[in-house]
């Protein structure tokens, strides 16, 4: 049996050939945790000596962060760890490195011009979490922790073929976390079961409760016909479905639902996310190194200081009303993770307004989520013909986090014992 000092040597080794994946890596820290877990006469938990990668939002002690940028980042290293962080060496788990990203977090698309882009056969990662899904899902490390605001940990998972988790805002601290949009950013994770995200959440959050899995699913039928969403996309979540209700999950089949309603919100006024993008973010654009930034971020921002205060103040009051109208139905709801297959990025880069289009369309999915504080997570059930990854998305209540991961093991389970979708 291999030690955890073997494993990690091995992580460190692979981490560092994949440059476009960690932006740094712990050479001295890493070793020294695993020389720990392996030095412990008994293990402080299923995660122990674990591997774990981290995103360039999270302070790791004596790292600089940079949000994924090159020309602006603090000006010395982080002082100490991230809470969440700290909650990890604490439970033995091992942290190899900080990984890439889109800069700023402000993109769906994980490009960076920077630093490289963790491609799949040229298509892109997605973002804004692109290297933490890279490290999970190029077997570097078991586990990676990222920040998802309007989608950033989802998505990435949904176009990497890994399981991508969206907590409650709350539900880990956000201390040493940088700041996208306060309002809506939170901690997610990566891993390639539902398992490990359930034994990671129950060491960031503290939350180790067992609760029932959930009586059904509500699938949003009008989601999967809707004519934006790829008929691939759209066919192997269907199948999903199927398998699921042949397997004996009690499904409803909705047409109207407050995600719904929450998707005619962001289009009739904007998502308040990228106001408060601006508010964070926005005064690089006057700084000399303006011009390093991203110019499909820098565009984004612009744009995004261009949307109309009211439209988004309604936004807002209407997404309070659906979130307890979630909440006191206790559903929780089946579609898709992307509405589209991870696009090649070649083209991409060629025009802007492209970019910026399919940037919206990566996004549209996980908005909902974000926009009304539930908890989500990302399942992959297969390729399309094309070779692209599909996710299926469960979305529970808020502060449903236990329920929805536990309904989400069940939900992968099922559907590994099914022909695999290919």
């Amino acid at each position: 049996m291999r030690s955890v000092l073997d494993n990690t040597t091995e992580a460190l080794r692979r981490a560092g050939r994949e440059g476009e994946v960690f932006l740094s890596l712990l050479p001295d820290r890493a070793p020294a945790e695993a020389r720990q877990s392996d030095g412990r006469t008994a293990r402080l938990g299923p995660l122990d000596g674990s591997t774990v990668s981290w995103k360039d939002m999270i302070a790791i002690k004596d790292v600089t962060p940079r949000a994924g940028s090159a020309h602006w980042r603090p000006e010395a290293p982080a002082p100490a760890d991230a809470e969440v962080v700290a909650r990890a060496r604490k439970a033995g788990l091992v942290s190899i490195g900080v990984t890439n990203q889109s800069e700023l977090a402000f993109s769906g698309i994980g490009y960076n011009p920077h630093h490289g882009t963790p491609l799949l056969d040229g298509r892109v990662p997605g973002g804004s979490s692109s290297g933490a899904a890279a490290s999970v899902a190029r077997g570097i490390t078991r586990l990676a922790v990222g920040t998802d605001t309007a989608g950033s940990c989802r998505v990435p998972a949904a176009f990497q073929g890994v399981v991508g988790f969206r907590s409650t805002r709350g539900r880990y601290p956000m201390r040493g976390v940088m700041p996208l949009a306060p309002s809506y950013d939170t901690v997610g994770s990566f891993a390639r079961s539902v398992a490990d995200i359930i034994e990671l959440d129950a060491i960031l959050s503290g939350d180790n409760a067992h609760p029932d899995i959930a009586s059904g699913l509500a699938v949003l039928s009008d989601v999967l016909d809707a004519s934006d969403v790829s008929a691939p996309i759209s066919q192997r979540c269907k199948e999903a479905v199927i398998a699921l209700g042949q397997a004996g999950v009690l499904l409803e089949h909705t047409r109207q639902s407050p995600l719904d309603e929450a998707l005619a919100l962001i289009r009739a006024g904007g998502w308040p996310g990228a106001i408060e993008a601006v508010e964070t973010y926005g005064h690089l654009l006057e700084t000399e190194n303006a011009h390093h930034i991203d110019p499909f971020v820098a565009a984004r921002l612009r744009a995004s200081a261009g949307l109309n205060p009211d439209k988004i103040t309604r936004v807002k009051q209407g997404a309070r009303a659906l979130r307890e109208t979630v909440r006191a139905s206790g559903t929780i709801y089946l579609l898709p993770t992307v509405a589209i297959e991870a696009p090649h990025l070649a083209p991409l880069l060629e025009d802007p307004k492209t970019f910026a289009a399919t940037n919206t369309a990566a996004l549209r999915l996980t908005m909902p989520a974000s926009l009304l504080d539930l908890p989500a997570i990302s399942l992959p059930v297969g390729k399309t013909n094309a070779g692209a990854w599909v996710g299926v998305q469960l979305v529970g209540p808020p502060d449903s986090d236990r329920t929805l991961l536990a309904t989400a093991a069940m939900v992968e389970t099922l559907l590994m014992q099914k022909e695999p979708l290919t």
